[in-house]
C-alpha cells in the first residue's frame, strides 16, 4: 500500500513547477482582489485536478499491466488509488488553510480562522468529485472519463438552473418548511457532511473494486 501512494505522489510532483507557478499567479490576484476564499478554493480545486494526472501516469506507462504481475491483489490498488485522494485532498486543505491564516494576520482580521469553513466545504466537494470521477475512470479510462465529466457537470448545471427558475416562478417566496429545512441542514452540517462523504466514499470504493476485479489489461 504504501509502495503504491508513493508512486502516486512522485508523479504528481513531476508537475511541481508548474503547480508552483499557478498558485504564484493566483497570490498574486489574492494580493491584488483581495479574495482569499477564491484563492484557497483554487488551490483545492488544483490538488483535485493534479490527482486525476496519476492515472494519464499509469496509463501512458501501461502501469495497471505490469502492477498485476506483482504479488499486490486487485483490491489494494483500488484501495491505493482512494487513499492517495484522501491524503492529498488533505494536504492541500491543510496548505491552503495555513496560507489563509497567514492572511489573516497580516490583514488585522478580527477573526484569524475566518475563511476556514469555506476551505473545508471546498474540500468536502473534491472529495465528493474524485468519488464519482474514480469509478468512471476505472470504467472507461482517464481521457473519455474528462470528457464525459465535463458533460455531466454541464447537464447538472443546466438542469439545475431551470429547476431553479421553475421553482422561483410558481413559488417567489420560499416555503417555510423548506427554509427551516436548510437551516437545519447547514446548523448540522459539521454532521451531515461527513456522513454523506463517508457514504460517498463507500459506495465509490465498492463500485471502484467491481469494475477493477473485471477488466482486462
Amino acid at each position: 500500500m504504501k509502495g503504491l501512494i508513493i508512486k502516486d505522489f512522485l508523479n504528481i510532483l513531476k508537475n511541481f513547477k508548474m503547480v508552483g507557478a499557478v498558485l504564484i499567479f493566483y497570490a498574486v490576484l489574492l494580493v491584488m482582489t483581495g479574495n482569499p476564499e477564491g484563492f484557497v478554493g483554487i488551490i483545492l480545486m488544483l490538488f483535485a485536478i493534479y490527482f486525476l494526472t496519476t492515472y494519464s501516469a499509469d496509463e501512458n506507462v501501461k502501469w495497471d499491466s505490469y502492477a498485476l504481475t506483482l504479488p499486490i491483489s486487485r483490491e489494494r490498488i483500488v484501495q491505493g488509488k482512494y487513499v492517495t485522494m484522501l491524503l492529498f485532498t488533505l494536504s492541500g486543505f491543510m496548505f491552503s488553510s495555513i496560507l489563509m491564516l497567514i492572511y489573516n494576520v497580516v490583514q488585522n482580521q478580527k477573526n484569524l480562522f475566518n475563511g476556514i469553513k469555506t476551505n473545508a466545504a471546498i474540500a468536502a466537494v473534491v472529495i465528493l468529485f474524485n468519488s464519482i470521477m474514480i469509478p468512471v475512470i476505472n470504467k472507461v479510462g482517464i481521457l473519455k472519463a474528462r470528457i464525459y465529466a465535463v458533460v455531466f457537470y454541464m447537464a447538472v448545471f443546466i438542469l439545475g438552473s431551470l429547476i431553479s427558475d421553475k421553482i422561483k416562478e410558481l413559488y417567489p417566496a420560499p416555503p417555510e418548511n423548506l427554509v427551516r429545512f436548510v437551516e437545519v441542514v447547514f446548523k448540522n452540517a459539521h454532521i451531515a457532511v461527513p456522513l454523506i462523504l463517508l457514504a460517498a466514499l463507500i459506495i465509490s470504493y465498492i463500485i471502484s473494486v467491481r469494475i477493477y476485479r473485471n477488466k482486462e489489461f
